[in-house]
């Protein structure tokens, strides 16, 4: 629920999962690259808390230990993105500059091809 924006609780929930095609494609759609960082501090809490680690709740749910999987999940994405991005935009400027010095490197090549011809 925290996820997905929704408030309330588990009567709620029910409400959310009682047409599966939809919360299963509100969970499979999820905009997992713009989880907001005031949505992934709430998640917290829940992540932390023993008895929503998915392997407590498979002991009531099987269902249930999917959607938990499924938060774990998001966070552990979410996590992940904050190390990647600032290396995917690192690289990203990297390869402009090897683009930069590969086209000086090419002028560079083809002048001393020319010098060579000429003493040739």
């Amino acid at each position: 629920m925290h996820l997905l924006g929704e408030k309330g609780g588990w009567d709620e929930a029910k409400k959310l999962m009682a047409k599966p095609a939809e919360f299963i494609s509100s969970l499979t759609g999820y905009d997992k690259d713009n989880i907001k960082e005031k949505v992934l501090k709430g998640l917290k809490k829940y992540i932390q808390n023993p008895d929503m680690q998915p392997a407590n709740i498979k002991k009531k749910s099987v269902a249930g230990e999917s959607i938990a999987k499924w938060v774990f999940a998001m966070d552990t994405y979410a996590e992940v993105k904050k190390i990647v991005v600032p290396k995917e935009k690192a690289l990203a400027e990297a390869k402009i500059k090897l683009t930069v010095v590969e086209k000086e490197l090419n002028e560079k090549k083809s002048a001393l091809e020319i010098v060579r011809r000429k003493i040739a």
